[in-house]
C-alpha cells in the first residue's frame, strides 16, 4: 500500500474489547516463487481451491470497488475472466 493508503485505519475499540486476534500477511519475497511454483508444479498445492468465485471481465470492476470495504462478501480470491 502506498502514498494515502500507506496507513490502513482500524478500529481498535472492538478489537481490544472482543479481545480479537489480527493475523495478516503482505505477499511474499519473490526469491520464494521458485519454490512455490515447483509446489503448483508438481501437484502438491492447487491453487484453485483458492478461488471464491468466477466473474465475468465486465464486472471486474464492481469486485475492485468492493475491496474497500471493511468486510470482504466472500472469502477467496475473485478471478475475472473474458467468458
Amino acid at each position: 500500500m502506498l502514498g494515502d493508503h500507506a496507513d490502513a485505519p482500524l478500529q481498535w475499540g472492538p478489537v481490544i474489547s472482543k479481545e480479537l486476534e489480527i493475523v495478516g500477511s503482505h505477499g511474499m519475497a519473490a526469491a520464494d516463487y521458485p519454490e512455490l511454483l515447483a509446489l503448483v508444479a508438481d501437484g502438491r498445492l492447487d491453487p484453485r481451491q483458492l478461488i471464491g468465485r468466477v466473474v465475468s471481465l465486465d464486472q471486474a470492476g464492481a469486485e475492485l470497488a468492493a475491496m474497500d470495504s471493511l468486510v470482504a462478501p466472500t472469502a477467496g480470491l475473485v478471478v475475472a475472466t473474458v467468458l
